[in-house]
């Protein structure tokens, strides 16, 4: 399962969380992370899922702000509601 740590890695990064905090929030060292990251230790379920929620915390929370920005470029071209 090769891909599995690269995906973390990247979904990590895309969130713009270092290593160290994405480690602190799993609750689990940095080395161990890395060590995951880079396919050297198969993580038990526990971790796993740990990390699969804290990766879904982090997409939702992107969402969110990409859906507000949205709404707010939309709402800053538009002066009066009757245009």
């Amino acid at each position: 399962m090769k891909a599995r740590g690269h995906h973390i890695r990247r979904s990590r990064e895309e969130s713009g969380i270092g290593l160290t905090e994405f480690a602190r929030r799993v609750e689990i060292s940095p080395s161990y992370l890395s060590r995951i990251e880079r396919d050297q230790v198969s993580p038990s379920p526990n971790v796993i899922r740990r990390i699969a929620i804290e990766l879904r915390k982090e997409r939702e929370v992107r969402a969110a702000i990409a859906e507000i920005t949205a709404e707010r470029a939309g709402s800053s071209d538009v002066e009066s509601p009757h245009h």
